[in-house]
């Protein structure tokens, strides 16, 4: 065994023994995370997803790090390391190199493609939550992180988490705003901030109990969230009625791709085609997936908090219907064999289910209309324009700010 400190920038490192074979691993797809807007791909079964899991984002933590030990973390951070990277600050310029980078698989019209199928699909947008926080929860470290921060759990402000979170989803479907320098692709880039500040606030805490298998935000968790975002929320949109082309099915998949390239995940750990990225979700999410305690209460408090929620009219037991049907081996289709919905905690009620398949049902019924050119053309004109308003609404007009949220009761963004 050897002793090696994980993050070795800022403050208190995670301290924790490590084989050597796998302490040479870990440093070696470091590096590649060190080079900004690295392409670097091998086969997705090559693919060394156990020292991915110790590695977090080296160029933002070095930026950020850089910025604590300056005392510049007050006020717009984005705006303070934008100042930095124009005086030539190293760290800075690395890590705009590195979010700015565009792959070489990013394919803007496919993009399109999708942004149209979400616009046009309002309900299956908002109830992506209620099967995405959960699927999140599969890996124990997720669930952790989540815990920590207290604001997706019971007694925490869940709906005004939702809505910042909704912010980011709903913001994806701007395809001219998530490329780089966008007003959307900005918002990504402060979530970037705001995880590796969540990331450096747990580690200098000295307190995270999953040192041996996980870095707090993994770039395998980051990763991880391209299938849950992407491939599974379309599956989400279908089971709330939504008529899905395969182009469209395919554009959405790709966007959430870029999406965790923005927040930092390594090309190597996304692929370069639709088969290379399911064939890495698959392995990623065997890789992460295990039963926890932590992960069934924050479970319970997805459901919960959704109940409470003025969006949804239904009652606690639909809601728990609701994300048993999306975490079903059909609609998760990474995970096979696998009782998710019941290794998470969420009990079977025959009854429930059958009610909210039949407003599947209805809703099928009722998108046939979009499939007409006229419904297809106002959707992509005054979509985009009511999910933002919806979002808005439920902000109270209060937009999200993303910054670094307290962890056991220690602000991570000073």
């Amino acid at each position: 065994m050897l002793y090696n400190s994980v993050m070795d920038h800022n403050g208190v490192m995670l301290e924790t023994d490590f084989r050597p074979d796998l302490l040479a691993r870990i440093d070696q797809v470091r590096a590649l995370a060190l080079e900004p807007g690295s392409e670097s791909y091998v086969d997705p079964d090559e693919v060394d997803v156990e020292a991915w899991n110790h590695v977090g984002d080296p160029l933002c933590e070095a930026l950020l790090g850089l910025m604590r030990e300056r005392k510049l973390m007050g006020g717009d951070i984005y705006a303070t390391a934008r100042r930095l990277e124009a005086e030539g600050v190293s760290e800075a310029v690395a890590f705009f190199a590195d979010v700015e980078a565009v792959p070489s698989w990013l394919d803007i019209d496919a993009l399109r493609k999708g942004a149209s199928l979400g616009r046009r699909n309002p309900v299956g947008m908002l109830f992506g939550m209620h099967g995405g926080l959960p699927f999140t929860y599969i890996d124990p470290a997720t669930a952790e992180v989540m815990g920590s921060t207290g604001r997706l759990a019971r007694n925490g402000d869940y709906g005004r988490r939702f809505w910042e979170t909704a912010t980011g989803f709903v913001g994806s479907l701007d395809v001219d705003g998530m490329l780089p320098g966008g007003e959307r692709w900005v918002q990504w880039v402060r979530i970037r901030f705001l995880h590796t500040m969540i990331r450096m606030g747990i580690i200098r805490g000295g307190q995270w109990p999953l040192a041996e298998t996980a870095i707090p935000i993994s770039q395998v968790a980051s990763a991880s969230t391209a299938h849950i975002f992407g491939p599974y929320r379309v599956n989400i949109i279908r089971y709330f009625g939504g008529v899905v082309s395969p182009e469209e099915a395919d554009g959405f998949a790709l966007m959430w791709r870029w999406v965790a390239r923005i927040e930092g995940a390594n090309n190597q750990l996304l692929g370069r085609t639709h088969a290379e990225q399911f064939r890495l979700q698959e392995r990623q999410h065997q890789f992460l997936y295990a039963r926890a305690d932590k992960a069934r209460k924050m479970t319970a408090d997805v459901i919960d908090g959704s109940a409470a929620m003025r969006a949804f009219v239904l009652p606690r037991r639909l809601h728990s219907a609701v994300v048993r049907q999306l975490l079903s081996p059909r609609m998760v289709q990474t995970l096979p064999g696998r009782d998710v919905p019941g290794d998470l905690g969420v009990p079977r009620d025959p009854f429930a289910e059958n009610v909210m398949k039949s407003v599947g049902f209805a809703l099928r019924i009722i998108n046939q209309v979009t499939r007409t050119r006229v419904v297809r053309r106002l959707a992509d004109r005054r979509g985009q324009q009511l999910l933002d308003h919806i979002v808005d609404r439920g902000l109270d007009g209060i937009k999200a700010e993303y910054r670094g949220t307290p962890v056991a009761g220690k602000p991570t963004d000073h």
